[in-house]
């Protein structure tokens, strides 16, 4: 008798798994994903069905969910029928790249960026005590509205100075909103500081919680990677710099974390500003109230400014944006390309870009963090360190802290600042901006910073990277086969 029910539970369970195996495969197959991530999921539901199911449809699927879909394009909709954003590009001063960029500007328009918009002065911080007392300064003397949209808002004594400010600015009659990630927030959102700022009339929201009935039709683990602020419609901040002390709680053991951010005044204000009332009515589902205070005004205008390009990405973004700038940068280099980033997980078409740029003679110098506060995603990286040393691209590892800057220059002339890392995640998943300057003064005060990284690293040599023990290079090689899966 128990033999007769073992064998019909091993008949069900063998029907069971390649239902699963068939079904499931097949919605694979249909979806609009990589050949390496479709053979990876595929690989992964045959080897354990019922476990694979269960991970694809939390994670496996770019998908938002169609209620946030819905909610997103009705807030995007309401924002372009009032025109104001299109009425920026008619007061444009000095706004043509230098036609040699002309290409990766289109790009940028051609996947949802804004255009090129010229009149605008920066600063690039790259110090978080300077960031942190900047803003707070531009918060301390803003006249209107103070927005900030971050990733991460610690709780700490660096968090506290922007959350005063937010409290003291709402308290003089001015409109204040801060929106945080769920999850990189979370610390906040369950401290006396989150209820300190509401009970000031702070508006706060959370993007993307996650919970229960969210699992059930979108994927858990997309989040709002951006960081940016716009101060009365004129100054904006955009970069790698999250609101918190340099010392990250729980990962005090990776240093401090080395980040840099770009203050804008100008013109350029107007798609960040966009971007964070885009993010903010998703986050609530209304749109902040129209007013012309939330746009720059003609005298914000500089004459012969530097002229910038805002891409703001996310789960709805045609293709990879991020990924397909990085490409076309890699494609039009003609000297040097010099990119630092804290996640290195590429693509092939991404390794193979790189590789080919320095066939051609591209001097290409490349800075991660020696310790990851993510050992797969690094491992996944490090499995390619081999081809590209292979073919003399420069890889340094640096040492002072966890580099977090994601930057990238291009021949002196271009320049990348944003949230995104070169990684899978960034290229897909996050909701995340950059900032593209083409400016040959500000595209070198980003590479000074990036030189003053490589002071602070040590060069990796391909010997010394062919005597790495033979496990190292397995658990690379494994990471780089599971990296499709995020």
């Amino acid at each position: 008798m128990i033999e007769w029910h073992t064998q019909i539970f091993a008949v069900v369970l063998f029907i069971v798994h390649w239902t699963i195996r068939l079904s499931v495969g097949l919605i694979i197959i249909m979806r609009r994903r990589s050949p390496a991530a479709a053979f990876a999921w595929l690989g992964l539901v045959a080897l354990a069905p019922i476990p694979g199911m269960i991970l694809y449809f939390l994670v496996g699927e770019n998908r938002l969910g169609a209620r946030d879909v819905k909610r997103y394009r009705k807030i995007i909709n309401r924002i372009d029928d009032t025109g104001k954003y299109a009425q920026i590009d008619q007061r444009i001063i000095n706004s043509d790249v230098p036609q040699h960029l002309e290409p990766i500007a289109n790009l940028v328009s051609g996947y949802g960026g804004s255009r090129p918009l010229g009149g605008n002065t920066v600063t690039i911080l790259d110090r978080t005590d300077e960031f942190i007392q900047q803003l707070v300064n531009d918060i301390d003397h803003a006249e209107h509205h103070c927005h900030l949209l971050y990733y991460i808002f610690n709780v700490d004594d660096f968090s506290r100075r922007i959350a005063t400010a937010l409290i003291k600015a709402s308290q003089r009659g001015l409109s204040c909103r801060l929106l945080v990630d769920a999850v990189g927030s979370r610390q906040l959102v369950h401290d006396d500081l989150w209820n300190e700022l509401r009970n000031a009339n702070v508006k706060l929201a959370e993007a993307l919680p996650v919970n229960y009935l969210r699992a059930r039709v979108e994927r858990l683990d997309l989040r709002n990677h951006r960081k940016l602020a716009v101060i009365d419609g004129h100054i904006a901040y955009s970069g790698s710099h999250n609101i918190s002390a340099p010392l990250y709680p729980r990962k005090e053991i990776y240093g401090s974390w080395i980040d840099a951010t770009i203050r804008m005044q100008g013109p350029i204000a107007a798609p960040l500003q966009r971007t964070f009332i885009e993010d903010w009515g998703l986050a609530i589902g209304e749109l902040i109230p129209d007013d012309e205070d939330l746009l720059p005004h003609l005298d914000d205008f500089i004459q012969d400014g530097i002229i910038i390009q805002t891409l703001p990405t996310g789960p709805l973004s045609p293709e990879s944006p991020v990924q397909q700038v990085v490409l076309q940068a890699l494609h039009m280099a003609r000297e040097e390309i010099i990119l630092t980033t804290p996640y290195f997980v590429p693509d092939e078409a991404t390794v193979n870009a790189m590789c080919a740029a320095a066939r051609r003679g591209v001097q290409i110098i490349m800075v991660v963090p020696r310790k990851s506060d993510n050992r797969f995603a690094q491992a996944a990286g490090r499995s390619h360190y081999g081809q590209l040393l292979d073919e003399g691209i420069e890889i340094h590892e640096f040492t002072d802290g966890l580099l977090h800057a994601k930057t990238l220059t291009i021949d002196r002339n271009f320049g990348l600042i944003g949230s995104a890392n070169l990684d899978l995640r960034s290229f897909f998943l996050n909701f995340e901006v950059g900032i593209l300057i083409y400016n040959t003064d500000a595209a070198s005060e980003l590479r000074f910073l990036q030189q003053k990284y490589l002071g602070e690293s040590e060069r990796l040599s391909q010997p010394q990277w062919r005597k790495r023990p033979y496990r190292n290079r397995l658990g690379d090689n494994i990471a780089k086969l599971m990296s499709p899966l995020l």
